[in-house]
């Protein structure tokens, strides 16, 4: 072989090598959907994160990584349901009614927002609106059979 041949040959090997090496992409998107979406990747990462340092030992670094997303993005459906979720973990009632009624200027279609705004009402001992809202959530969902049943054992005491 002539020299230029024995070059491109070895650059060829090296190329090979250090495709071979370098690093990949492991992770798992969740929703591949929902990364298409408008939404950057990168609110999505910080989401993600912050679920994920919640689950651990560290929660409240996780509530903060998220709140901030909240703020960065106050339309973020990810970010305003599960700070919702978390304020009912921790009973604040106010808040959560703050953060679905967010959720629910976001996607008025969602029919678990009126589970939480009706579970957060009947704590907060408003029983006319809690009943108005868990009413409407049984009408309208038909798939999540927790919740279902919560919402009929609330609407049973407030008969």
């Amino acid at each position: 072989m002539k020299k230029p041949q024995w070059i491109a040959l070895a650059l060829t090997g090296v190329v090979v090598v250090l495709i071979l090496i370098a690093p990949n992409h492991t992770g798992k998107f969740e929703d591949a959907e929902m990364q298409a979406k408008t939404t950057p990747p990168d609110i999505e990462f910080k989401i993600d994160s912050a679920l994920r340092i919640i689950a651990s030992e560290q929660p409240m670094q996780g509530i903060l990584l998220l709140r901030s997303v909240a703020e960065e993005d106050p339309f973020n459906f990810r970010a305003q349901y599960n700070l919702g979720k978390f304020s009912a973990q921790t009973g604040q009632w106010e808040k959560v009614i703050e953060r679905f009624e967010k959720v629910q200027e976001i996607d008025p279609e969602f029919a678990e927002t009126d589970f939480w705004l009706g579970l957060a009402n009947f704590n907060l001992q408003r029983p006319t609106e809690a009943k108005s809202f868990l009413e409407s959530f049984v009408s309208r969902e038909k798939e999540n059979d927790q919740l279902l049943s919560e919402a009929e054992t609330m609407l049973n005491q407030l008969k």
